[in-house]
């Protein structure tokens, strides 16, 4: 194998493996990038056997071939190394040579045969989509996303999709148990990716994810072959295993009977928050306790080891007091994602939960458990 590749082109591809290699495997092969070079293209392709990312750029090719390296020495030696291309050639001994301006580095191979098969299936049908749009959904939800990996329906992102009149409506779901993020968008496209019973996209996936459709926001195509979900761009293709498990119904979570509404300002209430997190950040639950009536928020947090902290905000509230007790991480996460100005926030009385809104827009939402106080 002999190839030059823009130094940029070869940086830009290793970094999106790095998420993907398995840097805990007990298959060694796993933790290399295979290198394929063919034509005027040169392909890398990552995986864990759960992730799988092709990725295709430009180059060069003198002679074709294929071969395998470490991932981690890969990544590092093209970080440090300054000029405009590269070239790199491999001997029959699976040694491989880099060059860039007066740099040389050689390092071991291991042979491409031992490298699990990864296909670009072709024959796909795949559905245009905005990576921006996917990017925003993925960022209003996945905070809530569980990290028990003993409930491993919830270590992931409910994808869901629903054909209407007017087009469709993709909805992304995540939930650990003690808050659930719900979010929307509604497309007026005519044919789309239909999975109306849902698909678990896992959280090493959906991270993956995030990363591709954020560099090439503007072609971005999604698809689905059996229990593997496809994602497309411009020169990269990341296929990612379904999780298969059965979703909790995520409806019955949402209250249904209204509770009282306050509109508060955004950064006002996030930066109250965060004051009585300090407070409370080194304990388990990080309760802030707030308490509402003659149209004030009172909030309040207390550590035994580190004192205590109170705030006031004006609300618009004339009705019987009020008082529950909250995880101040959990508030702060629903916020953090509202792009408007003014939050709607939904308390129930007693233990039904808090719902977390944008004010003005139904698009996203955040169901908070109360704390017992």
């Amino acid at each position: 194998m002999d190839f030059t590749i823009k130094r940029d082109v070869f940086w830009e591809g290793m970094q999106k493996t790095l998420g993907i290699v398995d840097k805990k495997t007990t298959l060694p092969i796993l933790n290399n990038i295979l290198l394929e070079a063919e034509g005027n293209w040169v392909r890398i392709v990552a995986t864990d056997r759960e992730i799988s990312l092709i990725a295709r750029y430009e180059a060069e090719v003198t002679e074709a071939g294929k071969i395998t390296l470490s991932a981690k020495k890969l990544y590092e030696i093209i970080r440090e190394i300054h000029g405009e291309s590269i070239h790199v050639e491999t001997d029959t001994r699976n040694i491989v040579m880099l060059t860039c301006q007066k740099a040389i580095y050689r390092i071991m191979g291991i042979s491409a045969d031992e490298y699990p098969a990864v296909v670009a299936e072709e024959n796909i049908p795949l559905f245009p989509v905005s990576g921006t749009l996917i990017k925003e959904m993925v960022r209003k939800v996945f905070f809530a996303m569980s990290t028990d990996e003993l409930r491993r329906n919830l270590n992931g992102i409910f994808l869901q999709t629903e054909k209407k009149s007017e087009g469709f409506t993709i909805k992304m779901v995540a939930t650990d148990g003690h808050r659930l993020s719900l979010t929307h968008k509604n497309l007026e496209v005519t044919d789309f990716l239909d999975i109306s019973m849902g698909i678990i996209l896992p959280r090493k996936g959906v991270g993956e994810i995030r990363k591709v459709v954020e560099d090439d926001p503007d072609h971005v195509s999604i698809g689905l072959m059996g229990q593997m979900f496809i994602v497309q761009t411009g020169n990269v293709l990341l296929k990612v295993s379904l999780i298969n498990a059965e979703y909790p119904d995520y409806k019955r979570v949402v209250p249904t009977e209204k509770g009282t509404v306050l509109f508060l300002p955004k950064e006002g209430f996030l930066h109250a928050l965060r004051r009585m997190w300090v407070v409370v950040s080194a304990e388990e639950f990080r309760t802030v306790l707030l308490s509402i009536a003659d149209n004030r928020m009172v909030l309040q947090s207390q550590n035994a080891d580190v004192g205590e902290a109170r705030e006031d905000i004006d609300v618009s509230y004339d009705g019987e007091k009020l008082e529950v007790g909250y995880n101040a991480d959990y508030l702060i996460d629903a916020i953090e994602v509202i792009d408007e100005e003014t939050v709607a926030f939904e308390l129930g009385a007693g233990r039904k939960p808090g719902i977390v809104r944008s004010a003005g827009h139904d698009e996203y939402l955040c169901v908070v458990m109360p704390l017992m106080i």
